[in-house]
Parts: C-alpha cells; sequence; structure tokens
C-alpha cells in the first residue's frame, strides 16, 4: 500500500510540474506553421537531379531518392514567415542548395544500381 501512496505522490508532482507546462506549450507549436527547408529545397530540385541522371522518374523512385538523400542531410526547421526570410539569405541558401543537390546525386545513384521496382518491361513477362 505503502508503494502506490508513493508512485500516485509522485504522478500528482509531475502534473504539478514546470515540466508540465512545458509540454503544454509545446503544443502550441501546431498552431503554426513549421516545416523542414532542407525537405522542401530537396523535393524543388528532385526531378531535375534525377532527369540529367537519366533516372526513372516513377513516383517509387522519386519517394526512394527523395528518402535516402534526406536521411543523409540534418534538418533544418524553420517558422513560417521568419524562417523563410532567414534562408533568402544569399550564402546560407546557395550552400544549402548545394548540399542537397550533392545528397540527391548520390541517392540517384543508388537507387539507380538498384531500383525498388518493376520495370514495365518486367511486368509482361
Amino acid at each position: 500500500m505503502e508503494q502506490y501512496s508513493q508512485d500516485h505522490d509522485d504522478a500528482e508532482r509531475i502534473k504539478e510540474s514546470p515540466r508540465r507546462e512545458k509540454i503544454d506549450s509545446t503544443l502550441v507549436c501546431r498552431k503554426h506553421e513549421i516545416f523542414n527547408v532542407v525537405e522542401t529545397i530537396a523535393n524543388e530540385k528532385i526531378l531535375d537531379v534525377m532527369s540529367r541522371m537519366e533516372l526513372c522518374t516513377c513516383e517509387q523512385c522519386i519517394c526512394d531518392v527523395l528518402a535516402l538523400a534526406l536521411n543523409m542531410l540534418p534538418p533544418k526547421y524553420v517558422t513560417s514567415h521568419a524562417g523563410k526570410q532567414y534562408i533568402q539569405l544569399e550564402a546560407y541558401k546557395k550552400q544549402l542548395e548545394t548540399d542537397v543537390a550533392f545528397a540527391l546525386m548520390k541517392a540517384c545513384m543508388t537507387v539507380k544500381e538498384a531500383p525498388n521496382h518493376v520495370n514495365e518491361t518486367d511486368k509482361s513477362e
């Protein structure tokens, strides 16, 4: 019975702790737009890079390349308007674009070597 009482008291302290307020305040972020700049740039560049590398642009290959590339890059999260202004800084944006393009090319080579889909010619056999 004593253990139950102690566990109950601990649970009550957690409910009242400042940490609980921090947890609640993070839920406020759901009301505001938060996005990954790296993912945005990758989505803008992916078809161009895949075309230049003569890679299949079916939905499966696009998703595979995007997932591989994004896993190679650290995310850069920003919030709405202020974040969009920050990434407009030319030096920062150019470096991000270069990093994303390099990761997309590496991902394209990986997918090209071992595509994760059935070719149209394979379907007819």
